[in-house]
């Protein structure tokens, strides 16, 4: 991890990965490690294994587990495989852990939005700013998704609350 975080110059950090997970394959960080470097790299399938590995350790005694990021990145690499569904699942299992509901309810708004339902995902985009009022593509989602469901002065509220939050002055 500090080889990514400082771009160590001569040294990459999946031999460093990839040795403790040969001598704990169960390890979820590392399987999380990896599965985030293979995903920023667009090896999302790659990434998949990985983040499924660590998914798997967290939850062999519990079926909530007390980290929900590798859930989240499971939802990513399966979204950019184009397997919505799937992803939708993960993105709702990690709502179950407080540190990622932001995130992972914006991005089931996104695929409920894409989906067309719109009003699933007006739900979801209220949720992720419910965790985080200043959450700005939430708030911009659901001004597109009021808009879109015909709701223009709510959603002429959203924007004037958009620009309070945060004005373009």
């Amino acid at each position: 991890l500090h080889l990514e975080q400082y771009r160590h110059a001569t040294y990459a950090p999946e031999a460093y990965y990839e040795e403790a997970l040969r001598r704990d394959p169960h390890d979820s960080r590392c399987n999380n490690a990896l599965g985030l470097l293979l995903y920023r790299r667009g090896r999302f399938a790659d990434a998949e294994r990985y983040f499924r590995a660590a998914v798997a350790s967290l939850t062999r005694r519990n079926p909530n587990p007390y980290n929900g990021e590798p859930l989240y990145n499971l939802g990513l690499a399966l979204k950019m495989q184009g397997r919505d569904r799937e992803a939708f699942d993960a993105f709702y299992k990690a709502t179950w852990n407080a540190a990622w509901q932001e995130a992972a309810y914006f991005e089931l708004a996104r695929l409920a939005s894409r989906a067309g339902n719109h009003a699933e995902a007006l739900d979801l985009a209220s949720r992720a700013l419910e965790r985080n009022n200043r959450h700005h593509q939430a708030r911009h989602l659901k001004t597109a998704l009021l808009r879109r469901l015909g709701r223009a002065a709510e959603a002429l509220r959203e924007a004037d609350c958009a620009l309070a939050l945060d004005p373009l002055e």
